[in-house]
């Protein structure tokens, strides 16, 4: 009776060793898991050697998972910056010869009286590749972090006045109606970049609305966002293009034969992104659009 009562106090005995044995090491690889992904998680994981006397299958599964994404992750950074690079020195490097073109055809406007239809050509040209290469250099400069938005509580009326008085001798040269609801409310934005922003939508809108038509420009509070309305009855948007409008360089087939280069409303979009708000769209083909700024409130 003594013996079996030996065999099973040394049965229990080696069940609770190999409990905890085994126990210990599924917490030690959980930890060395849970630190890895954390790691990864900040973009640098630890990468060391790969021993098959040491790791599980999961946690050598899990290294080969984060050296391959840390390579993609490092391959796309360097192609994103190498374009950048090029975009940025290509924008410099057309800036001086494109305001010389602009400059001698004004001087040759002024001196021939003939032609005048292919100087204006020449010039809606020009003009059309200089406003390319400065939005260009303003996507470049911002995504590479030489210049940022810098968020201060601001009204929201002196926004509107600085597009009022930017829009509506434009708006006026269509015969199209460029309405703005006061307002005394307040947000958090930076106002050079947000009217850069709003400012590319509201151009869109007088660019896609017809003559006679209307825009119209109204803020909304909430209790963490304001909201900025830019509300047009132009030609509106198809459904299926909804999700492609503010992609750099889209344009649909059917504006085509409106100037433009597809960059403004990708620009809006990052500028209003790295102030924390974000931008919406809704829009009825032939009715309109309507697009909303969201802002947070200080």
């Amino acid at each position: 009776m003594s013996t079996a009562l030996l065999l099973l106090i040394l049965f229990l005995f080696a069940c609770l060793f190999w409990y905890f044995y085994f126990r210990r090491r599924e917490t030690k690889l959980m930890e060395r898991l849970q630190a890895m992904i954390d790691q990864a998680a900040k973009g640098t994981p630890q990468l060391d050697e790969i021993s098959e006397s040491r790791f599980s299958a999961l946690e050598n599964s899990l290294k080969k998972f984060c050296n391959e994404s840390l390579l993609t992750g490092q391959n796309q950074e360097a192609q994103k910056n190498t374009v950048q690079e090029l975009i940025s020195d290509i924008a410099h490097q057309t800036l001086t010869p494109i305001a010389n073109m602009k400059l001698y055809t004004e001087l040759l406007r002024e001196d021939l009286d003939t032609h005048h239809d292919e100087l204006r050509t020449i010039q809606e040209q020009t003009e059309k590749l200089d406003f390319l290469i400065q939005s260009l250099v303003k996507l470049s400069r911002m995504e590479n972090g030489i210049i940022a938005v810098h968020p201060r509580p601001e009204t929201v009326s002196a926004l509107f006045e600085t597009l009022r008085q930017q829009y509506t001798p434009k708006a006026a040269e269509k015969r199209i109606t460029l309405t703005i609801a006061p307002t005394q409310a307040t947000a958090l934005f930076d106002p050079k970049w947000t009217a850069e922003a709003l400012g590319n939508i509201v151009d869109n809108a007088i660019k896609y609305t017809p003559a006679g038509g209307q825009i119209t420009l109204r803020a909304v509070p909430y209790s963490f966002f304001l909201r900025i309305d830019a509300e047009d009855n132009g030609i509106g948007i198809a459904p299926e293009e909804l999700n492609n409008i503010f992609a750099r360089f889209y344009r649909s087939f059917e504006v085509a034969e409106q100037p433009g280069v597809g960059i403004g409303l990708y620009l809006s979009r990052e500028i209003i992104q790295a102030q924390k708000g974000y931008i919406k769209v809704s829009s009825q083909k032939g009715r309109g659009s309507t697009f909303s700024i969201f802002l947070p409130m200080p």
